[in-house]
């Protein structure tokens, strides 16, 4: 406590040393601690359930391209649930929308149909009421519904009398039977059903017929059993899918797709690992440049008080008193940095999170800095503060008493193991942030690589309308087709529309819809033999509204309905694959499941439908008056404001349909931005944390040389008074500063070169060892140290001797 209030009262009469220090820690340490709190919540605390390391992921695996993260058909369910013994409890689930009037007006609200074991698997239980019985997940059984609690306080204003009362949706009137704890969270889909209904076999999309028959649509997640591991639940697994082929040989998923089992963890945030890795990383780096800045300031502190060391020695006090002391000083800073850099992390996060798109992380809303994260910075805080007091303590082990006795305060050399100290550390200081600096600009140029590829469409002033019809309203497929024409030609009429159309799935949205097909020419094999082509239904004017280039043929026209001749619109890449040189135009296509021939009557330029950096593949296009789905998106093209049209169109639907919820309606452009919104987030934070390490760095190189400015001044006046000229001072000290920045310099090239591989897996269009990058990175840190030379050397030069030597 003696060496604390001491350490204490010396910090405080040196206010800008403290200052200076404090703030480039809580920099360091602050960026840390906000970067942790994403880390910890989403990699190392990704599950919010009791023993999650027991959660495994079951989802179908291509045989041919061993993709994983394919749906489960709800045959193949029942078989696993029934077939692996090494599962304590399974369930399947499936997201949707629904919609809702609970406030005089329709709504949309996130849901998902499940099996009633789901709660069961992890490890939650309504905080009122009760999940799902064995008879109301059967066909036939209760409508019933289990909220969230957000749902229930902001939908149903927190009736404490909800239990066994009816919510309508979709126009079914629905019983809630439970409601879940506040706590409760399911980060596995984006955004988080805020109702559960029973049943997943479900499916009014896909109806009875293809559910029945092998379609694969469920996410399957389960419970191990105490002592059992995911590889052997991956042989029973496969055991399972082997009697599955052998039993439903006809079905869809039963020769094309195996089963993959792995933890729920990891199918949660493995795509994200390297992302958030690289970003840890980084500030890591900050940290370290900040540690290297504060104990480059510390040495030169420290080499200022050998007499007072050297006077301390002399009154008794050993090697040992005198480094407690010294690391009492570091502790001190250390942990006053570790506070401010807690708080800057507290009031930055929000801000920082608030940036990201919904969807970006899963549990965006549960991150926060916590008690981990606490720990996390006492552990950074102990270790710098250690570090720190180690190099004075060390300076101090090697002090000359009698020598330092006879010096006086003024003049006083560095000795010759400080400066080089000193030196070592800005020149690791300018290698680390160099490193930082080339891993940002090949995020940069990644991103804008990925940003330059044409998505095959254009997004700009185009509008999109999610929207669910009601099953029980629209049960007829000439309802939907019927409800859909009126929806157009009234939005259509609206002056401020230029044109509209409708689609079942946007592009670069990953919603996609794959079956079975035969093109002409080849040999028909069935159901799991036959190629996979991505299918879309769309209205006419679809094609024009999103400016889709028209290669070759027609595209559909108001004729192509319900009882018309079936035809198909495909794009560049089916066009090149099936039918090579020759016209499509008038071949057929047929889907396997039915057989029956769809006429070719136009070729369409490629969509990017997933993400920018896929290649293109092969897509169909079918008109939806001939088989309308229950699920659409209205894309509006228009030269006026969003909210006049927004207002306009939601008036047109409500003309149609009162009870119809228009919601999550975004820009186009916003659909392409959210597409790439994990890499752009990724390469902003970098190239910030990188601009921080530049910062810090040249501040290291300006201070050591100002200091060893100051301390060589009367050798520098002794140098004017012989004769020098202010030119020759002047090189004499920019030299020093610019030999420490080029061996920097050459350190971080090396270093760059071998840790810039790491990023590969980040990296689009551009190469981890790109020489443009590292040539820029060089030029740019170059021109920065030289600017952080310049200052001290044009104080040395114009240095006068006169007041020099008299001050000695």
């Amino acid at each position: 406590m003696q060496n604390i209030r001491l350490a204490l009262r010396l910090l405080v009469k040196d206010p800008g040393f403290t200052m200076v220090a404090v703030s480039t820690l809580a920099l360091g340490i602050g960026a840390n601690a906000a970067i942790f709190s994403i880390v910890n919540s989403v990699l190392l605390h990704p599950l919010p359930y009791p023993d999650a390391a027991r959660l495994v992921s079951i989802s179908g695996k291509s045989l041919d391209s061993g993709a994983t993260g394919v749906g489960v058909s709800y045959t193949k369910f029942l078989q696993l649930r029934d077939g692996a013994p090494s599962l304590e409890s399974v369930a399947a689930f499936y997201s949707l929308t629904l919609s809702i009037s609970t406030h005089g007006e329709p709504s949309q609200i996130a849901s998902a149909r499940t099996s009633a074991s789901l709660f069961d698997v992890l490890g939650a239980k309504p905080f009122s009421g009760r999940g799902f019985s064995s008879e109301e997940d059967r066909p036939g059984g209760r409508d019933v519904a289990v909220v969230t609690d957000a749902f229930w306080h902001n939908q149903l204003g927190g009736d404490a009398a909800v239990l066994g009362k009816p919510i309508v949706l979709d126009g079914n009137p629905t019983l809630i039977v439970g409601v879940l704890p506040r706590e409760f969270r399911f980060p596995l889909v984006q955004p988080e059903p805020q109702v559960w209904l029973a049943r997943p076999f479900d499916m009014p999309a896909l109806g009875p017929e293809k559910v029945g028959s092998g379609a694969g649509y469920l996410t399957v997640i389960g419970r191990l059993r105490p002592g059992q591991t995911a590889s052997r639940l991956q042989e029973e697994a496969s055991r399972v899918n082997a009697r599955y082929g052998a039993e439903f040989p006809g079905f869809v998923d039963a020769r094309k797709f195996g089963l993959s089992a792995i933890s729920l963890e990891e199918s949660l945030v493995g795509s994200l690992r390297s992302s958030l890795l690289a970003l840890l990383s980084a500030v890591g780096f900050v940290l370290l440049i900040a540690c290297a800045n504060v104990a480059s300031l510390l040495l030169a502190r420290a080499a200022t008080r050998k007499k007072e060391m050297a006077l301390r020695s002399a009154l008794g006090a050993t090697w040992k008193h005198l480094s407690k002391q010294l690391l009492a000083e570091g502790l001190l800073l250390a942990f006053a940095g570790g506070a401010a850099g807690v708080l800057i992390a507290w009031w930055t996060l929000p801000f920082l999170l608030g940036t990201l798109t919904p969807g970006t992380l899963p549990g965006l809303q549960a991150i926060h800095v916590d008690g981990g994260v606490l720990l996390f910075s006492l552990a950074v805080c102990s270790l710098t503060g250690i570090a720190f007091g180690l190099g004075p303590a060390i300076q101090a082990a090697r002090l000359d008493m009698n020598d330092n006795l006879k010096q006086g305060s003024r003049g006083s050399s560095e000795g010759g193991h400080s400066g080089r100290a000193r030196q070592v550390m800005v020149v690791a200081q300018v290698a680390l942030a160099l490193v930082l600096m080339t891993g940002a600009g090949l995020l940069i140029r990644s991103f804008v690589s990925l940003m330059s590829v044409k998505p095959g469409f254009d997004s700009a002033k185009v509008l999109t309308f999610p929207f669910n019809l009601a099953s029980s309203k629209y049960p007829q497929p000439a309802q939907r087709a019927e409800f859909y024409r009126q929806f157009l030609e009234r939005v259509q009429s609206l002056p401020a529309v230029d044109s509209a159309g409708l689609v079942s799935a946007l592009p670069l949205t990953g919603a996609e819809r794959y079956v079975f097909f035969c093109p002409e020419g080849r040999v028909c094999q069935g159901l799991g033999k036959d190629p996979t082509i991505s299918t879309r239904d769309v209205s006419p004017d679809y094609f024009r509204t999103l400016r889709i280039p028209l290669l070759a043929g027609r595209v559909f026209s108001p004729s192509d309905v319900a009882g018309s001749p079936r035809v198909t619109v495909i794009n560049q890449t089916t066009a090149k694959r099936y039918f090579g040189e020759s016209n499509p135009l008038g071949k057929h296509m047929a889907n396997s499941r039915d057989r029956i021939p769809l006429e070719i009557v136009g070729v369409v330029g490629d969509v990017k439908f997933n993400s920018l950096n896929a290649n293109n593949s092969e897509e169909m296009f079918l008109p939806f008056a001939q088989n309308p789905p229950i699920a659409m998106t209205l894309v509006v093209r228009s030269n006026s404001g969003a909210q006049p049209l927004v207002a306009a169109v939601r008036r047109k639907a409500a003309e149609i349909d009162p009870d119809l919820p228009i919601a999550g309606i975004r820009s186009m452009d916003e659909v392409v931005s959210f597409s790439v919104a994990q890499p752009r987030l990724t390469a902003r934070l970098v190239a910030l944390f990188a601009g921080v390490a530049l910062l810090l760095a040249a501040i290291g190189i300006y201070g050591l040389l100002a200091y060893s400015v100051a301390q060589r001044s009367q050798e520098m006046a002794i140098r004017v008074a012989l004769g020098a000229q202010s030119q020759s001072i002047y090189s004499l000290v920019l030299g020093q500063g610019m030999k420490l920045l080029g061996v920097g310099i050459a350190f971080g090239l090396l270093a760059s070169l071998a840790l810039t591989r790491m990023l590969r897996s980040l990296l689009f269009g551009t190469s981890a060892t790109d020489p443009a990058t590292l040539a820029v990175a060089v030029i740019c840190f170059f021109a920065v140290g030289l600017a952080a030379c310049y200052f001290p050397a044009r104080r040395a030069a114009k240095v006068d001797a006169i007041d020099a030597l008299r001050g000695g």
